[in-house]
């Protein structure tokens, strides 16, 4: 192997204080890892080389025989004044994205190679270093809400608990059903497991004390007043924080595979990006020219139907029947609570009847009828799912209609 190579190797052998390890012990462990035909001498020159450059806080014990080389404990493992544009480039991009990920200890200790490092980009003459950041931008998808601003200090509180796997005590904000309010209490011997960020927002993965099992999640904004114990955190049998993370955010897992058929709106964006819903997903062209036709085999999960509930009226589910059915009542419910709100907002307002319109609603007009579900509206009848009007309305309807009117007239006579 090469000299560099045995260098590196030879960096990588040496503890650090106040452990130390001798020039012989340094050999063996080169010969073992295939460095062959190399002598003490050799290894002896590399070691002051190393320690003269003074980069590497590489240090001998020369008080006893024989010497011990070691790695000052305070050494930091990259000499700042040695950064270029691309390593300054590589720590100010993990200052942006590691504020809500590392443990404060580690922050700090970062700290003065972030420093470092918006020094050298706010002075570099190259364009191609100086320009990136302002050239490339990760844009998460958050809802489109205004989300609680995080206290710093209790998201630091709730780090340091998990990194030093202590148990803590806070103010949780919780919900309840039978008062349908928020109510803030103090609970005792919280055990933090994880972090997740989605949506811009933290959330606290956590369980309650040394016998529960089940774990609840809070977002950080609904934590307050944490105090850090001293008992060591108790996790639960058989915790897996990466399988709890993907139950959490939904992940399909175990969800039943579905062959889904849609009609999409050739200018939605997810056709103009060209993604896909899954591997063996198929694109051909619908009567209506604005619309294509996708099938695809994809998990039957909550994520699926947020997303096609997103894509509005610009999607109709044409298969399985029990997802076409699923949209079809939302668009019955929809329709119902807006005409009952309607009806609401003008009660003195005389009721007139609906105008015949060949232009159909937008979400009727998705969803052709397979059973039409009919809905009085003044004198005439509207089937939500075949978007037409009719002047005669309904056997049942109009029998109820004669006999009001006989009672009315009797009333006269």
């Amino acid at each position: 192997m090469s000299a560099f190579q045995r260098r590196l190797d030879l960096l990588d052998f040496i503890p650090r204080q106040p452990r130390k390890i001798s020039t012989r012990q340094l050999l063996d462990l080169l010969s073992q890892n295939g460095h062959d035909h190399i002598t003490i001498r050799s290894i002896q020159r590399d070691l002051e080389g190393m320690e003269k450059l003074g980069l590497f806080g590489l240090e001998v014990d020369k008080r006893s025989k024989p010497f011990g080389w070691y790695i000052n404990n305070q050494w930091k493992k990259l000499n700042v004044s040695l950064m270029d544009a691309n390593t300054a480039l590589a720590f100010s991009t993990l200052e942006q994205q590691a504020q809500s990920l590392l443990p404060e200890s580690t922050l700090q200790d970062l700290q003065a190679y972030f420093d470092k490092a918006n020094t050298i980009l706010s002075s570099e003459q190259t364009p191609l270093i100086s320009q990136w950041k302002k050239s490339v931008a990760m844009i998460t998808n958050p809802l489109p809400i205004i989300t609680p601003t995080i206290d710093k200090e209790t998201l630091s509180l709730i780090k340091h608990a998990l990194f030093h796997k202590k148990q803590m005590s806070a103010n949780l904000k919780r919900f309840f059903k039978t008062s349908k309010s928020q109510v803030w209490k103090d609970y005792k011997h919280i055990n933090p497991l994880g972090l997740i960020h989605t949506d811009g927002m933290p959330i606290l993965i956590c369980t309650f004390g040394k016998l529960h099992q089940g774990y609840y999640t809070f977002p950080i904004s609904s934590i307050k007043d944490v105090v850090i114990e001293d008992n060591d955190l108790c996790t639960p049998n058989n915790f897996d924080f990466e399988k709890v993370t993907a139950k959490y955010l939904n992940n399909p897992g175990k969800k039943q595979d579905i062959q889904l058929v849609i009609k999409i709106r050739k200018d939605s964006t997810f056709i103009l990006r060209d993604a896909k819903l899954s591997h063996d997903q198929k694109v051909i062209e619908c009567s209506n020219p604005d619309f294509v036709q996708i099938s695809a085999t994809v998990k039957d999960s909550a994520q699926l139907k947020a997303f096609l509930r997103g894509l509005g009226h610009g999607v109709e589910v044409i298969a399985p029947e029990k997802l076409r059915q699923y949209f079809k009542e939302i668009a019955q419910k929809l329709t119902n609570m807006y005409e009952l709100n309607a009806n609401n907002e003008s009660p003195n307002k005389p009721k007139t009847a609906a105008k015949k319109t060949n232009k159909p609603l937008e979400l009727e007009d998705i969803y052709k009828p397979l059973e039409p579900e009919l809905i009085i509206v003044s004198h005439k009848h509207y089937s939500i799912y075949d978007a037409s009007f009719s002047e005669k309305p309904p056997e049942e309807w109009t029998k109820k209609k004669d006999k009001k009117e006989k009672i009315h007239k009797k009333d006269k006579e």
